[in-house]
């Protein structure tokens, strides 16, 4: 039955959109670079597992009724939590930590695996946006990522909480297919290339780690304004500088390449259920 499940469509590639703290702007470029890579044609799916404030859907201006939370606790269905958009993207909201799950008593794990088998068939890229920090229970998550969206500032404490994430990363093993480093808010933008060069040169030299591709985005006011508007950016001023750089990271992603073999968000999940 669960060979049936896979074998429905290649699984999605995942994203995962991370961060060393808040206030980074990471859950803004999740939903930016979502609607974007739907603009290239490619079906997306947004989970919010960073819970504290929804800032998902305030971003969108929109509202779960439903989230994995009701799912869990056997309130609903997997389909009936997915919260549509005008934007054609998808949401599923978390309603819960990710770790929570552990605590939960998951009766048919097998109908589980089953149901996120047949919703993740449905999508190209399913675009993870974690809590700030690295946390220990959300490890196989991580390695399940084959794009890693790192989003820092300029300010010290982002690029030190920045540089331990990939610290601690390297040291459990974890290796996405390919790490994209993106500095948001640069007020100066020599300043800023500066700044990236420095991190780039650190996390190199010390972690071993180099990044596919780095993208420095610009403090813009259309920015602020998106998010006073509840309307993304890359849809209210698409020429703004944030917009081109968003774009350019979602083509960079969306691009053929041959990814390398390596355990699926599906094979995680099994080791996770103790399925299979």
């Amino acid at each position: 039955m669960l060979g049936q499940a896979e074998g429905l469509k290649q699984e999605p590639k995942i994203i995962s959109v991370v961060s060393g703290k808040g206030g980074v702007g990471k859950s803004l470029i999740a939903v930016n670079l979502s609607i974007a890579m739907n603009k290239l044609g490619k079906k997306v799916l947004l989970y919010d597992i960073d819970i504290g404030f929804g800032s998902v859907e305030i971003l969108l201006g929109s509202s779960a009724k439903l989230t994995m939370k009701d799912y869990f606790q056997n309130k609903t269905s997997l389909d009936n939590i997915i919260m549509k958009t005008k934007y054609d993207i998808d949401i599923i909201s978390g309603g819960l930590d990710v770790e929570d799950l552990v605590y939960f008593n998951i009766g048919n794990k097998d109908s589980l695996f089953k149901d996120f088998s047949r919703v993740m068939s449905k999508y190209d890229f399913i675009i993870l946006d974690f809590p700030p920090g690295y946390n220990e229970n959300l490890e196989n998550f991580y390695e399940s990522s084959d794009f890693m969206v790192l989003i820092t500032t300029s300010e010290p404490t982002s690029l030190i909480n920045a540089y331990t994430f990939l610290k601690m990363m390297a040291v459990k093993g974890i290796d996405p297919d390919e790490l994209h480093v993106v500095l948001n808010m640069a007020r100066d933008m020599k300043d800023a290339r500066k700044c990236m060069e420095r991190f780039i040169g650190v996390i190199e030299r010390f972690i071993g780690m180099s990044p596919s591709a780095t993208h420095i985005m610009r403090f813009d006011n259309s920015v602020r304004k998106s998010v006073e508007n509840q309307k993304p950016f890359v849809v209210e001023k698409k020429t703004s500088q944030p917009s081109l750089v968003i774009y350019r990271l979602a083509n960079l992603i969306t691009k053929e390449r041959k990814i390398k073999e390596k355990k699926t968000f599906l094979d995680k999940l099994k080791a996770f259920l103790r399925i299979g």
